[in-house]
This record gives structure tokens, C-alpha cells and sequence, in this order.
């Protein structure tokens, strides 16, 4: 039997440069042993950021005239992982595989009107061993 798997983690501005050079793929080595970056190429945007994560975030907070003071321990950005496991995504095939991805991009968006303009990347790794 399949599972879903969904997780959510916080994070500080501090933590924005790391993320955006991890999930976007700008490092070129990285101490997570489940990314085959020879399967990079795999990889695909539902939503690709035109700036780093914290150039986005300031053009978000700016845009959207968002108020509320940012400390450097306030969280400032949530990042979601929604995926299942490998026999799964097998199971169902490509076309549907990326159906499932595309349904989870919009269901976080519309999760309680977070609203589409406040994501700001949305990323299918294909190239880590889970998948």
C-alpha cells in the first residue's frame, strides 16, 4: 500500500539563501545522499521565482503592502513537501504524476486563501531517491 507524505517547515530569513540554492539546484554538492544530481535534468518547475527567496519575499511584502514586524527570530516563509513513495508514482505513471503535483500546487494555494501570489517557488525533484 501507498502513503502520502506531507510535511511543513518553517523557517527565518537566515534560512532563505540555503533553501533557494537547495531546492532550486544551485548548489553543486550537496550532504543530502538521496539527490542523484545526474537525474537533475528530471526536475521541473510548477512555479519558478524570478528572484532568490529573499528578494521574493520583499517583493511580496512590498506588493501586498504586508504589515507586522519582522524579527530575525520570526518565521518568515513555510516551506511544503508534499510527495508519496516510489511504487506509487510508478504505479500511476508520468501523465498522472505530474496531475498529482499540479492538484497538490493548487490545493496549497487555495489552503484557507493563502492565495497563489504569496508562493513563491513550487518545485518536482525528481532526482531525489524517494521519489
Amino acid at each position: 500500500m501507498s502513503y502520502a507524505i506531507i510535511r511543513n517547515t518553517k523557517y527565518k530569513r537566515e534560512n532563505l539563501k540555503g533553501i533557494f540554492r537547495h531546492n532550486e539546484r544551485r548548489n553543486k554538492n550537496y550532504s543530502n545522499d538521496n539527490i542523484d544530481k545526474e537525474k537533475s535534468y528530471l526536475n521541473y518547475s510548477i512555479k519558478s521565482p524570478q528572484y532568490s527567496y529573499e528578494k521574493e519575499f520583499d517583493r511580496i511584502k512590498e506588493k501586498y503592502n504586508l504589515k507586522g514586524q519582522i524579527k530575525k527570530v520570526s518565521n518568515i516563509a513555510c516551506e511544503y513537501i508534499i510527495t508519496s513513495d516510489h511504487d506509487f508514482f510508478e504505479r500511476i505513471g508520468e501523465e498522472e504524476t505530474k496531475r498529482f503535483f499540479e492538484t497538490a500546487y493548487k490545493f496549497v494555494a487555495e489552503y484557507k486563501h493563502l492565495g497563489e501570489q504569496y508562493i513563491i517557488s513550487a518545485k518536482v525533484h525528481r532526482d531525489e531517491q524517494e521519489y
